[in-house]
This record gives structure tokens, C-alpha cells and sequence, in this order.
């Protein structure tokens, strides 16, 4: 029979044993035009579709669905009018209504919505417009201090949108440039305002669901960043993960600590929020325990999805939950994996146990430890593939390793998956051909299924012929009560071919000296096997991090190989 939404028909047919067979219709159309998927059929609906917490006034901010179906459709008409079917269109700016307006106007509109974080310098903004090659940018002050026109060819036309950021209030950039002029060399400017002109309604662009609606890049620790692709389909996929692990229904109070300049936050954060018919929640502002614990505490908060750095920092900064009266339904943390004591420290305090989810840019989410059927949670492990998903460890020549040994985490990919890297060719064939999607992550599988990270591919130390895995040796220094993080790297050595060296932060009252160093290495060395302890430490203010919160080791290499001995 006919539905009147893909997703729902779906949902429908999906058997959670064997996955979606196929894209089903809509209708009798073979098109799905996402962004009115997730929030043009709610688009008359005046329950709260959107969220805003500021975390500096401790004021929310709520929209309805259908005010930002409304905002949405303007940006969709102002894009008709200025671009073309398949332009890509960057986002960078502070969580608001505006920037949620422009990620379902320009998926809507039949564009390519380049997500573009706040943080970004001038380096990792240009390079992203060019190598998409955005004809339109929306960004606030900060976005246009960083343009460098010349270096971004593409680029038609800005988009000022007001933003927080933007200092004393005069409308000059720091380079003296003013924020109101129509032209930046020779790149037309235009305020928000003139979004606001436009109509309100908007017939959705009628897109296949294997045509690009978004453009993700990956934060590797080596080399610069890949586009990836996602198709109209792609978040469908996701229907595995808000079904067994998110469990996310229309009524829950959802509240998602990842803005949708990034992976998580565009597609769990917002639309699959609106795939279910749930409200977006987001926040802006300076992250900190306070204000985030009193958010979830204020509103209610039934499910939320927290990164891991935040718990762990929030632990040790010593906050008491007790201080607030928050009960989680449901707790997802993805990215890196928590430590025991965390896990613990999150049920008594939040009502729900963390939920470790893994999953990639280009695979989605592929395994999670979560409760299914007779499984249970494993606190430390990867947990085991969702219901559809399969999921093999792989040696170099693609073939299985064997149980307990470690191997690179390969997907296995569907007829319908159409991945790819934007205008990378050759690294699209390496990743997206064949029977498998490899991860380039490594993990190994105990005798009752589950998965256990080891490292990333490249971030792998060979030390007298043994494969280490950093991830193991960092979850054993967290264990150390000085130890707030920590990261640990290879160094040449002569015999030993490479040794471990860890980089560590501390808490507030320990002192970073030789007695303590010595003792950390002690403690290791007692919980490890005698090929793995780290044989030193160094002491840093804080690890260095991708704009996504992921420890960039290839920097603390680097760092490592300066240093010398």
C-alpha cells in the first residue's frame, strides 16, 4: 500500500533480524526529499519542534514545527532563486533558530548542506568551501573574519547571519572590513534580513533517495579532511539505532550535546529527531558541567546523547549529581569509550547507564553496547553489531581473524548503500567497493560476541612484535586517581622497535613531577601486560583535539618524535 512518508513505511517493513530490503516508494513516486521528511510533514504542527539552550543566560529558547518549517521554506525560496539544483551551501554559525532554518532549506531545496563548525579557523573554513565548492555561505561574525575569498573561487554570495559572536556591535570585522557591505571581494553579501522576505511556503524539491543531501568531513588524524557523502536514503539506515539503542519516541524531551556541524548532531541530533517526530534539542554557548547538568535538570530531559570527554571531565572535575534532579530514560555516548567508574558515576547520578555507541561518518551506527534480547551491557566494550548490521573483523588480505585477536572493523555494505567521498575518486573505490566498508578502526571479539576497541589502523604501536592498541592503555591510566586523560603514542626505540609513551592531564590538586610519573608508569605496569605499560609519561594542560572532541595523536606523535629519547 501507499504511505504518505517513506520513513513510516519503513519502519513498517523493516525486520530487525535481516534489515530493509529495499527503498520503498512514496506513493507511487521513487523519490524522498528528506528535509520534508523530517520536518515539511510536520510543518502545520505547532507542537515544539526545536530547542535552544543558552548556556550563558540559562534561557530557552522554543520553536514549533511549524515555525521552522516556515524559517526553513524562506531559505529554500531565497536559495531557488539564487542557486541551482545540487549547489552546495555552507552553515557556519552558533546554535539558532537560523541555522536550523538553513539545514532543512537547503536539503528542501534540492542543495547540498555543507556543515561548517563554529570553531573553524581560516584554514579549515577555506578549505572546506573549496574543496565542496560552495556557492553560498551562511556564517556570523566569526565565519566572516576567517573568509578568504581568493581562496574560495566557488563562493557567490555570503549570508550574514546575527550572531553573539559579534563583539562590540559596530559591524566591523577585526580587519576593519564592514560586516554590512554588499560586495567581499567581489562576493555578494546579504543580510539575514532578506531570508525573511520571502515566502513561507515551499514545495519540497522532489529528490531520488540516492542524490546527496549533505556533505560530512571526516576528522582524520592524518591528512586533510575527506567529504563524505550522504544520500536522501542514508538516514533510514539509522532506523536500527533509534529503534533498539536511542529508543526515541514523539513525547520524549531530547537533548543532544553535538551541534549539526557535526556528524551526530545533523544526523541523530536533527534528522532522525524529526524522523520520529520529535522535538530538536541543542545548546549554545561555552560548555560546561553547571550549565549542562542544570539543562537536562530543568527541562525534564527523558533522552539525551552526551560525548564521552564531557562525562569523564565532569567526573573528575568532582560535580555532584546529587545537586540535581535529573532521570535519564536513555544515555548515549559515542566516540571514544568510558571507563568503568564513569559508567557507574552516570547511572547512580543521571537514572540510566551510558550507552557506548560506535559508528562512522561514512558506515553510520554499526555497533552499540546497549540491552537487546538476552544481551546485556558491557561496561569498556563496543557492545555487538544492531539488528540488519553485519559487522566482520578483517586482517590485510580481508580475511577473518580469528576470535581474540585483533582485526580492522569492516561493514558489510547493501545494494542501495550509494557512500562516497566528494571529488575523491580513488579513495571513494578503497572505501565504498565491494562486499565490505572498511573502518580503517581496530577491534577484536570475545567468545560471546562482543567487540572490543583497540585503536585506529595508523595509531597502532608495534613494540617487540606486539600490536598495542592505545585505546587499552588509556583506559587503564584513567583508572589512576591523578588522571583526568591521557594518550599514548609510539616513539622509535632501538631495541624495541617503538615504546609507549603516554600524555596525560591531571586533576586540579595533583602535581605533575618525576615521583608522580614514576608512580603512574608503576601502576600501569601492575594492570598491564609487560609489552604494553607505557615506559613514560609526560604531563600536558590539556590533549590536543579534533574540532569534534577526538584525541589527535598523530599531533602527540609528532610532538613525540621532536622530543626525542
Amino acid at each position: 500500500m501507499p504511505y504518505d512518508s517513506a520513513y513510516d513505511a519503513v519502519t513498517e517493513l523493516y525486520d530487525p533480524e535481516v534489515g530493509w530490503e529495499e527503498f520503498v516508494t512514496v506513493g507511487d513516486r521513487t523519490c524522498l526529499n528528506i528535509g520534508e521528511e523530517a520536518l515539511g510533514r510536520h510543518g502545520d504542527s505547532e507542537r515544539t519542534g526545536l530547542r535552544i539552550r543558552d548556556f550563558e543566560s540559562g534561557e530557552t529558547e522554543t520553536y514549533s514545527f511549524a515555525d521552522l518549517d516556515a524559517a526553513a521554506n524562506r531559505v529554500a525560496n531565497y536559495l531557488s532563486e539564487h542557486t541551482d539544483r545540487g549547489d552546495r551551501v555552507g552553515a557556519m554559525c552558533s546554535a539558532r533558530v537560523e541555522l536550523y532554518a538553513v539545514v532543512f532549506g537547503v536539503i528542501k531545496a534540492g542543495r547540498v548542506y555543507v556543515p561548517l563548525a563554529p570553531v573553524f579557523g581560516p584554514d579549515a573554513l577555506n578549505y572546506r568551501l573549496d574543496d565542496s565548492g560552495a556557492t553560498v555561505l551562511f556564517t556570523g561574525a566569526t565565519g566572516h573574519d576567517a573568509l578568504d575569498p581568493s581562496a574560495v573561487p566557488d563562493l557567490e554570495r555570503v549570508v550574514l547571519v546575527d550572531d553573539e559572536a559579534d563583539g562590540d556591535g559596530t559591524g566591523a570585522s577585526e580587519d576593519g572590513r564592514s560586516r554590512d557591505e554588499s560586495t567581499l571581494d567581489g562576493t555578494a553579501v546579504d543580510p539575514y534580513s532578506v531570508i525573511e522576505d520571502h515566502d513561507r511556503a515551499f514545495d519540497a524539491v522532489e529528490t531520488h533517495s540516492t542524490d546527496p543531501f549533505t556533505i560530512t568531513y571526516t576528522s582524520g588524524t592524518t591528512g586533510q579532511p575527506k567529504g563524505a557523502v550522504s544520500t536522501h536514503g542514508a538516514p533510514v539506515r539509522l532506523h536500527s539505532f533509534v529503534r533498539h539503542v536511542v529508543d526515541l519516541r514523539p513525547e520524549d524531551v531530547y537533548f543532544v550535546a553535538a551541534s549539526p556541524a557535526w556528524s551526530y548532531g545533523l544526523q541523530m541530533g536533527t534528522i532522525m529527531a524529526g524522523l520520529v517526530g520529535t522535538a530538536i534539542g541543542c545548546y549554545r554557548g561555552r560548555f560546561t558541567p553547571a550549565a549542562f547538568f542544570g539543562t537536562l535538570d530543568d527541562l525534564d530531559v527523558t533522552n539525551a546523547m552526551v560525548p564521552p570527554t564531557a562525562l569523564r571531565q565532569s567526573r573528575a572535575a568532582g560535580v555532584d549529581l546529587d545537586e540535581f534532579d535529573i532521570d535519564l530514560r536513555v544515555l548515549v555516548s559515542a566516540g571514544e569509550a568510558l571507563d568503568a567508574e564513569t559508567v557507574t558515576w552516570c547511572e547512580e547520578g543521571l537514572g540510566a547507564p551510558p550507552i557506548d555507541a560506535y559508528g562512522s561518518t561514512e558506515a553510520g551506527m554499526v555497533v552499540c553496547n546497549y540491552a537487546f534480547g538476552d544481551w546485556e551491557v558491557r561496561p569498556g566494550s563496543m557492545g555487538k553489531p544492531l539488528p540488519g548490521t553485519t559487522v566482520a573483523l578483517l586482517d590485510d588480505d580481508g580475511e577473518r581473524v580469528a576470535q581474540g585477536e585483533i582485526g580492522e572493523v569492516c561493514v558489510e555494505r547493501q545494494p542501495e548503500d550509494r557512500g562516497r567521498y566528494w571529488g575523491r575518486p580513488e579513495a571513494s573505490a578503497r572505501t565504498f567497493s565491494g562486499r565490505w566498508l572498511r573502518t580503517d578502526d581496530l577491534a577484536s571479539r570475545d567468545a560471546e560476541g562482543y567487540f572490543w576497541y583497540a585503536s585506529r589502523k595508523d595509531d597502532v604501536i608495534l613494540s617487540a612484535g606486539y600490536r598495542i592498541g592505545p585505546e587499552e592503555v588509556e583506559a587503564t591510566l584513567l583508572n589512576h586517581e591523578a588522571v583526568v586523560e591521557a594518550a599514548v603514542v609510539g616513539v622509535p626505540d632501538e631495541t624495541r622497535g617503538e615504546r609507549v609513551r603516554a600524555y596525560v592531564t591531571l586533576r586540579d590538586e595533583a602535581s605533575g613531577d618525576d615521583d608522580l610519573a614514576s608512580e603512574i608508569v608503576s601502576f600501569a605496569r601492575r594492570e598491564l601486560s609487560k609489552h604494553e605499560y607505557p615506559r613514560e609519561v609526560r604531563f600536558l594542560d590539556e590533549l590536543p583535539k579534533t574540532a569534534t572532541g577526538k584525541t589527535r595523536r598523530g599531533v602527540l606523535a609528532d610532538r613525540a618524535a621532536a622530543e626525542g629519547g
